[in-house]
């Protein structure tokens, strides 16, 4: 039988439809329509397991519970930060206070890639989490993401009207572009600088992993060697979960 495997974001839901390490089925919803819907495009009637990562509140751990329930499916297991798997040992003095989700983009990229990694996840928040080529979390950074940025200033600024603009590294010559690009440069500036900082600290090169909704646009400003990656999050979660089964 199959797994199906959940990363909860905060603005929306991923899933994957796994059997044998074949993908068989994926999708991804808003986190404002309901499970029911979301899911709708997932046919299969027997499971083996279903694993979450999970940033969002106990009210979702419910409403997932319940519908896995209505449709026979096994109980879901939430997984949360330890302080050691798969080779990478959590910094936090406090293993579980880690997000779920840093945790497991931090095991995927490790296990994909060698030497010292910076991974960002750009989303709602962006976060940054630094590992040695040991799987050693150094820590990391979080700052407010584009999106929330954006909203930050229009909810505090009148008269500031935001359109469609693509990512630049040029000067607005309108206020939309103008704030666009400003957060856009912030992020990227950020990003590079610590990226720089970490490595000359350690005297060593460092691959940066970006994933989250923002990856993309992220990475075109930035110089490091850079790898995208769309799914790390669920990437870890299968690693980590390998040994439930």
């Amino acid at each position: 039988m199959s797994e199906l495997y959940i990363d909860r974001g905060n603005t929306a839901l991923k899933w994957q439809l796994v059997e044998r390490g074949r993908l068989l089925n994926q999708g991804v919803f808003s986190n404002e329509i309901t499970l029911r819907e979301g899911f709708s495009t997932l046919k299969e009637s027997r499971l083996a397991n279903i694993y979450v990562s999970s940033v969002a509140a106990e009210a979702f751990c419910r409403d997932l519970q319940v519908w896995a329930k209505e449709r026979l499916y096994p109980a879901p297991t939430f997984v949360e930060s330890t302080r050691k798997a798969c080779g990478v040992v959590n910094a936090y003095q406090d293993a579980a206070q880690l997000g779920v989700d840093r945790w497991l983009a931090m095991i995927a990229a490790h296990h994909k890639y060698t030497g010292m990694l910076c991974v960002v996840d750009t989303g709602t928040a962006l976060t940054m989490d630094f590992l040695l080529e040991s799987g050693q979390h150094l820590g990391g950074f979080i700052v407010p993401g584009a999106e929330l940025m954006r909203k930050s200033l229009l909810s505090n600024t009148h008269k500031i009207n935001i359109g469609d603009t693509l990512n630049s590294s040029q000067l607005g010559t309108n206020t939309s572009e103008a704030v666009t690009y400003g957060v856009e440069q912030m992020l990227v500036l950020f990003v590079r600088e610590k990226v720089v900082d970490v490595g000359e600290k350690h005297q060593q090169p460092i691959t940066t992993i970006l994933t989250g909704g923002h990856a993309t646009v992220l990475a075109e400003g930035l110089w490091q060697d850079v790898r995208l990656e769309k799914d790390l999050v669920l990437q870890g979660l299968q690693l980590v979960t390998k040994s439930y089964q």
